[in-house]
């Protein structure tokens, strides 16, 4: 084996210049990164307060459903008119009390094709009102096995007393939309509402 050939001065000068000029600007980088990311300008991947990307969450009682950071677990569920076309909305999930109670007080809209379900781990008989709520809603007060009990709609209360809007009968879950949507999509007492994938939902207490 023959020893490599030396590289003449005029080949080896510009290659040692042109690598010391890349190390230099990979320092510059390196130290431009660190500045930024000490003054919160970029982001560490294992924050969660930086990433407001869509995910899968695991949720009580199995199963997931989709969700932003710091915002409540949706779900999407199935407006079924009979003999019409069944209409597909984005829920937010109120599964607690607390939630419950909330509801979508405070809300300045609630855009076409979301709102949000009420669900109760047992059938209950409970009436609704509109408290502090902002914009009027249309509600349908649904059985365990999806059939509509009763259908109302709501409108805003300031102040004490408010008009409570009751069921028909007994009701497993509850799902708020903006006023009218159920009757555009023709949506009345004994037609369904219905989640997409029940196995995502949480356990409600």
């Amino acid at each position: 084996m023959t020893d490599p050939p030396t590289p003449t001065p005029t080949r080896a000068r510009p290659v040692l210049l042109a690598g010391g000029l890349a190390l230099a600007a990979a320092g510059v980088a390196v130290l431009a990164w660190g500045l930024a990311s000490a003054a919160g300008l970029v982001g560490g991947g294992d924050d969660p307060a930086m990433d407001d990307t869509p995910r899968t969450v695991e949720l009580q009682g199995g199963g997931t459903a989709t969700t932003a950071a710091g915002a409540a677990p949706t779900a999407a569920y199935r407006l079924e008119p009979a003999g019409g076309r069944p209409v597909t909305v984005r829920l937010e999930v109120a599964a607690d009390p607390a939630a419950r109670n909330r509801g979508l007080m405070g809300r300045p809209k609630v855009p076409a094709g979301t709102g949000m379900v009420f669900l109760y781990p047992r059938d209950v008989s409970e009436a609704y009102w509109m408290k502090d709520t902002l914009v009027p809603l249309s509600i349908a007060f649904v059985a365990a096995d999806g059939r509509v009990v009763s259908v109302a709609e709501m409108t805003p209360c300031a102040g004490d007393p408010c008009p409570t809007y009751a069921p028909a009968g007994p009701f497993r879950y509850a799902v708020e939309l903006a006023a009218g949507a159920f009757a555009a999509a023709g949506v009345d007492t004994g037609d369904k509402v219905v989640p997409v994938d029940p196995a995502a939902l949480p356990e409600p207490a």
